[in-house]
């Protein structure tokens, strides 16, 4: 009687099998993050409910600031998406630009969101958080306030300086209301308000 020998997972096989697991990670530290807060979440415990082993985690994430940083991105990149589906449904650049920001806002300061963005990733990350927000999805900001100022349809300033005052403005905001637990409806209204304020006074009056 023989014994058949285990099936060898072929190389691509086992890349799929390493991106599973660290997407199972990921998923389960985004929950954990989220509801306990980065202090309290165990990696053992973490690594237990993903079902992996400890070693695995840390192969693909090294350690819990890495596992952090990894979720931090992936919740960026998801409200990233988002936007992206806003601005295209809008049909206008301008109105698609401004209804993004406001979209943000409300997409940032989503509990779960707002704990990993601006309530934990600026002790864990430190300034380097911010300036990863500050930079997501820059450029094509860039292009956007340019070709609309090269339409005529907002005032002649630097695409740069404007997109940089317009993320700091939006950072800013969600940066008051995350530490105010997300904030009262009559918070979270002056906030959109004074965004707008500063896009009405970006555009030319005709």
């Amino acid at each position: 009687m023989s014994i058949s020998a285990q099936p060898t997972l072929r190389p691509q096989g086992r890349a799929e099998a390493a991106e599973q697991t660290a997407a199972r990670l990921l998923a389960t530290a985004r929950q954990s993050f989220a509801t306990q807060g980065f202090a309290h979440v165990s990696l053992d415990a973490l690594a237990a409910e993903a079902g992996v082993t400890r070693g695995a985690l840390h192969h693909h994430f090294q350690n819990k600031a890495g596992l952090f940083e990894a979720v931090f991105r992936a919740v960026d990149a998801e409200i990233g998406d988002e936007l992206d589906r806003i601005y295209d449904a809008a049909g206008d650049p301008w109105h698609g630009l401004t209804a993004c920001y406001h979209a943000y806002l409300d997409l940032a300061l989503q509990p779960a969101n707002a704990r990993i963005l601006f309530r934990d990733a600026p002790a864990v990350m430190g300034a380097r958080a911010m300036d990863i927000l500050m930079e997501s999805g820059f450029a094509t900001i860039v292009e956007e306030l340019a070709a609309l100022i090269a339409a005529g349809r907002i005032r002649p300033l630097d695409p740069v300086a404007a997109a940089h005052l317009l993320n700091g403005a939006v950072m800013a905001q969600a940066l008051w209301l995350a530490g105010c637990d997300g904030g009262t409806d009559a918070q979270r209204s002056a906030a959109h308000a004074a965004l707008a304020a500063i896009f009405d006074g970006l555009t030319v009056t005709r």
